[in-house]
């Protein structure tokens, strides 16, 4: 069982629940036509939805014209973009799902998640337009995924099954055109130095140092979430795990539509990132409102817009 479906509101799901709840939702998707086949590849996925902005994605092949249910995935809409310089898209071993290795351009970090849209991917890659693979084969894991795909606008998604809530820090010119000018420069900075600029990562080292220095003083006399407005890293053994703490920027309490459980959809800033999350309210310990700040464990997913 996917442990993550428990964050759209299946808080008491068990394996048994799990198995008839998926075969009754792919009858009924089927039903309503909510169905994304590639016939070339006799490939298929269901949507199914639990609430205004999440839903399940479940993944398939065609026999003839029935539908194999192989696995599925929970996954939240997402609301914001972000730019990158280029993504690399590689298949798991297990199963036919990918992951995505996307390098961030606002703050220079490589982010991997899972893939949400594989049918669009799919369709990318069997495309004559668009990366003109003429032999394309769901079972390798050769050079074919490991193609650069440029200038590919990315959502960032995220769930998570535990986290609290935490009181704002004091920001300073937060939207001041001073603030924003050392963003962009630090942003040029860290393209320059990806070019291999010896100058810009001079630059870099200097102002991590600083920053050390700065951060080693303050915490004597100060807490360390107080010092530390947000945070992204990985964590686990998992690639596309990560403990973040991030600014609340949007909040909107939805509802399963099959269980009634309360499911709060987050716009969270994490060092410049912006990420769309969903959680259940049974997991969640504190009062979210925006402008808080959300702490805990995501299941970092995204969305690449391949057809822009």
């Amino acid at each position: 069982m996917n442990l993550y479906i428990k964050a759209l509101g299946f808080q008491k799901l068990d394996s048994v629940r799990e198995e008839k709840f998926i075969k009754t939702g792919i009858k009924e998707s089927i039903k309503e036509g909510f169905v994304i086949r590639h016939a070339s590849l006799n490939r298929g996925v269901v949507v199914l939805r639990l609430s205004k902005s999440t839903g399940l994605y479940i993944y398939g092949r065609y026999d003839k014209n029935t539908f194999k249910y192989e696995y599925y995935f929970p996954f939240v809409v997402g609301r914001r973009i972000c730019e990158n310089d280029e993504i690399m898209i590689e298949r798991h071993l297990d199963k036919e799902s990918f992951a995505v290795i996307c390098d961030e351009m606002k703050t220079g970090v490589t982010l991997i998640f899972y893939l949400q849209n594989v049918m669009d991917y799919l369709d990318y890659v069997t495309d004559p337009k668009g990366m003109n693979i003429k032999d394309f084969d769901l079972n390798a894991r050769g050079s074919v995924y490991k193609i650069p795909i440029k200038n590919k606008k990315v959502s960032l998604t995220a769930l998570s099954i535990g986290g609290i809530i935490m009181f704002p820090t004091v920001k300073r010119d937060k939207n001041s055109e001073r603030k924003k000018k050392e963003e962009n420069e630090r942003s040029h900075l860290i393209q320059a130095a990806k070019r291999g600029d010896e100058s810009a990562i001079e630059s870099l080292t200097i102002e991590d140092i600083d920053t050390y220095n700065e951060l080693s003083q303050r915490i004597m006399k100060e807490d360390v979430f107080t010092i530390v407005d947000s945070t992204f890293m990985p964590c686990g053994v998992e690639c596309d795990q990560y403990q973040v703490i991030g600014e609340i920027l949007e909040l909107e309490e939805e509802e399963n539509i099959y269980t009634g459980e309360k499911i709060y959809v987050m716009v969270l800033e994490c060092n410049n990132l912006v990420v769309t999350m969903a959680i259940n309210s049974a997991h969640l310990l504190g009062e979210p409102a925006v402008g808080r700040r959300f702490k805990g464990q995501i299941w970092l997913q995204g969305s690449v817009k391949f057809n822009e």
